[in-house]
């Protein structure tokens, strides 16, 4: 080969690489992401909603924690690094991915139309005295693996696929705080334990806020329904006091106090080890109470369980044990009392930082 033909190749070799690099990285910057809305906030995340027009670049604002990327509209996104332009993802609708805090991140959009995404800040991400999830015995992972698919994990955010088709109704899953994010409307069931159930309207790409809730969700469409389910997997935020009954007396209080101590006392007894071992755990049981002290087996049910098996079985022990309880006072004027008693383990009793009050 020439010395001619040999320096044309390498020409067209450079030529090849240079056209493969975005244009900011040759000195022109690419814009930063414009009409940003912000969709949610509150104590512990932050998600803003970016458009990004067809075919172009936009810069994601640096942030001081990590951050949750999701594409709510558009099938061929790219994203990357300003420290690792090599690594370059693809994303397609509704798939997601976990950016550090402090970095300078880009997204291009393919497609011939415009897209946009959501940019979840976990604004505890890197806090150090907060207390992880603990696992419960209703882990949509693995009590309803037909329906949730867990697509990303790590220490701050375990983030679930929900699929329903038309009419069907999911197991009942336990969930810390987390946010929904559909993507399609919707009208869903959402049936408590106790049998209690409301509507709600999803609207797609609008995330939802909850807080800990052990429920099963029933698509009422004719048509498929999916969303994205993100949990916080700290802080863990959880309340220990018993719930006393709307409208007390003086009288109710002490009698629920008199259940408190008695419940309490067969928990302390049955625990399989001391006070302050084992893992992390909480259980919350409700229960109602006939006026003769009595409770029925079908007014006994779990309302937050993050424990396994074995603490589970013993706060639902701890209730069956110390009933029949004392009748309670005639000026209550009620057919029953309903009572709701919390069973932690190995936590602290008061509010957790990081969570709201």
């Amino acid at each position: 080969m020439s010395s001619f033909s040999a320096f044309s190749v390498c020409g067209a070799l450079l030529l090849s690489v240079a056209l493969s690099v975005p244009v900011f990285s040759q000195g022109v910057r690419a814009p930063e992401a414009a009409g940003g809305e912000v969709l949610l906030e509150n104590k512990n995340v932050r998600a803003v909603r970016y458009a990004i027009p067809a075919s172009s670049i936009v810069t994601l604002p640096i942030l001081k924690n990590d951050v949750l990327l999701v594409i709510l509209e558009g099938e061929a996104q790219e994203a990357w690094s300003a420290s690792n332009r090599a690594q370059t993802t693809r994303l397609g609708l509704s798939e997601v991915l976990w950016l550090r805090r402090d970095e300078e991140n880009f997204v291009r959009n393919l497609d011939s139309q415009p897209s946009r995404i959501l940019a979840i800040e976990f604004n505890d991400s890197y806090a150090m005295d907060e207390i992880q999830v603990p696992g419960s015995l209703r882990d949509p992972e693995n009590f309803d693996t037909h329906h949730f698919r867990v697509v990303l994990e790590n220490q701050h955010a375990r983030v679930f696929w929900l699929h329903l088709e038309a009419r069907e109704t999911t197991e009942e899953v336990q969930f810390p705080l987390h946010l929904e994010i559909p993507f399609a409307p919707a009208q869903v069931s959402v049936f408590a334990p106790d049998g209690r159930f409301k509507i709600e309207s999803k609207q797609t790409g609008t995330p939802e806020w909850h807080r800990n809730r052990l429920v099963s969700l029933s698509n009422q469409e004719k048509h498929p329904f999916e969303e994205l389910v993100v949990e916080l997997r700290h802080p863990f935020c959880y309340a220990v006091h018993p719930n006393m009954p709307a409208g007390s007396t003086p009288a109710i209080v002490d009698y629920t106090q008199k259940i408190y101590r008695s419940v309490q006392k067969q928990w302390r007894k049955r625990l399989p080890f001391s006070l302050g071992e084992g893992a992390h755990g909480v259980v919350t049981v409700r229960f109602r109470i006939q006026p003769d002290g009595k409770v029925e087996d079908d007014d006994l049910f779990l309302a937050q369980v993050f424990a396994d098996n074995k603490l589970t079985e013993v706060a639902l022990r701890s209730v069956r044990e110390a009933s029949p309880f004392p009748a309670f006072p005639p000026d209550w004027g009620r057919p029953y009392l309903d009572f709701g008693f919390t069973f932690y383990n190995n936590l602290p009793a008061e509010s957790q930082p990081g969570c709201e009050e």
